[in-house]
């Protein structure tokens, strides 16, 4: 192989490897979405990834306001599934004292059905728990944009279920979308 097509197929190699630049398009999605559910849900406080990243594991419980077959896909670390439809009461009488003082992370998709259940739960008058309730801001596709670690059955996985193709028209990487696991 000549010195120039070497180079030549060294550089193609190397712009197939590069993280190609999240869209714009989804991205600005999100950041709508999270804006209405801000409003919509003014009493539910939110958490960045960020900031859900650099808090101690010990200190909080993460819950998955998600149906079965999209936790199947991926979920967050050590995530809990809830059915998005929990009471508060029901919530509270399996969770609230074995959790009791940890501070509760939930997350969806996109925050909507997280913010629904963080507003049942702050609602309702349950004293054992003193701790914050947070909703994660973007939810799983925007901890999945954010290229953010996922688990299937206790494995890493690159996959995030899409909910539906509007929904799913929020995460960056379409070949990363799966809807069974």
């Amino acid at each position: 192989m000549s010195a120039r097509s070497a180079l030549l197929l060294s550089l193609a190699l190397s712009a197939c490897s590069a993280a190609a630049p999240p869209p714009l398009a989804a991205n600005e999605a999100l950041q709508k979405t999270h804006a209405k559910i801000t409003k919509d849900f003014t009493q539910v406080p939110h958490i960045s990834a960020q900031k859900l990243s650099e808090m101690e594991e010990a200190h909080y419980v993460i819950f998955d306001v998600r149906e079965a077959d999209e936790f199947a896909v991926s979920h967050l670390k050590n995530a809990v599934r809830l059915d998005p439809d929990i009471s508060a009461k029901d919530f509270y009488s399996q969770y609230g004292e074995p959790f009791s003082g940890k501070t509760i992370i939930l997350y969806c998709s996109v925050g909507v059905r997280s913010a629904r259940l963080a507003k049942r739960l702050l609602g309702y008058p349950y004293e054992n728990h003193t701790a914050p309730i947070y909703n994660l801001e973007n939810g799983i596709f925007g901890w999945h944009n954010e290229g953010r670690p996922l688990a299937a059955q206790s494995r890493p996985t690159d996959f995030v279920h899409p909910y539906n193709r509007y929904w799913g028209s929020m995460v960056n990487r379409k070949d990363l979308q799966r809807y069974t696991n």
